[in-house]
């Protein structure tokens, strides 16, 4: 399978399994059945609304996230740094094509760590690497997106580089390191939102590029902090450690680190 087939199994496989787009599924078939007068219909609706249930009063997104989120808690700041690797997740570049602004969404925080640590490190080199993750469209990529947001923070093309073909967190890696092509002895720091640091650190991992996690964009907080309960963000939360969990299962799995999703 080559990396883009894989690319494009990741993205509709995810589309299929994502806990979100299930319990859709689950409805939907209680939905059919019970057009048809089938007495099973209750199984998957009765599935379906104690999902809900469950979700409206435990904070399972949370529970499933947070231990993801801790596996790389940001340690102490060296003194000095060579590099600074900011990896795009999500920057929405159909917004800024269609608006003239940058469309940042949550996970804009990487924007920012990346942003405090170049005015505290001007020694430092800063590279963006993020293309564009729609299937089958030529969207706009994510590194178009940071260069607005950076530019705005004070960061312009003679202080940041950037990487705009990865599709994936591997490819990120893969072609920032052949972009930078990193000395062994040089101190990078990989920018990256918490939850997804474990993929972006096996990544790094991979393709041999020693990096210190600079974890951002923290979404939980300590077992037993929860102070309210929502719907949306707890079934959000639930998608996002899904997502992460077999993104980090299929890398493993992969043999090939090119063919990895």
């Amino acid at each position: 399978m080559t990396p883009l087939e894989f690319f494009t199994v990741s993205k509709i496989g995810w589309y299929l399994v994502a806990p979100s787009h299930v319990l859709v599924w689950t409805a939907l078939a209680a939905a059919v059945l019970a057009a048809r007068r089938h007495g099973a219909a209750v199984v998957p609706a009765t599935a379906c609304a104690l999902t809900l249930l469950v979700l409206l009063t435990l904070p399972l997104g949370n529970w499933a996230l947070r231990p993801i989120e801790g596996r790389y808690p940001r340690p102490m700041e060296p003194p000095t740094i060579d590099g600074i690797l900011v990896l795009g997740e999500g920057l929405n570049g159909e917004v800024l094509r269609d608006r003239g602004v940058p469309g940042v969404g949550p996970d804009g925080g990487t924007l920012l760590a990346a942003a405090a640590l170049a005015r505290r490190h001007p020694e430092a080199r800063v590279v963006f690497s993020g293309g564009s993750g729609e299937l089958g469209t030529a969207g706009m990529p994510e590194a178009e997106v940071a260069r607005h947001v950076l530019a705005d923070l004070g960061l312009g093309d003679t202080r940041v580089s950037y990487e705009a073909r990865s599709r994936t967190t591997l490819e990120n890696l893969v072609l920032a390191k052949d972009m930078v092509q990193p000395a062994p002895s040089q101190t990078w720091l990989l920018v990256a939102s918490a939850y997804h640091m474990p993929r972006a650190m096996l990544s790094a991992s991979r393709v041999g590029w020693r990096v210190i996690p600079w974890p951002s964009d923290y979404l939980t907080r300590p077992w037993g902090a929860e102070t309210h309960l929502s719907l949306a963000a707890n079934l959000a939360h639930l998608d996002l450690a899904a997502h992460e969990a077999l993104g980090l299962l299929a890398y493993r799995l992969s043999h090939a680190g090119s063919e990895t999703p």
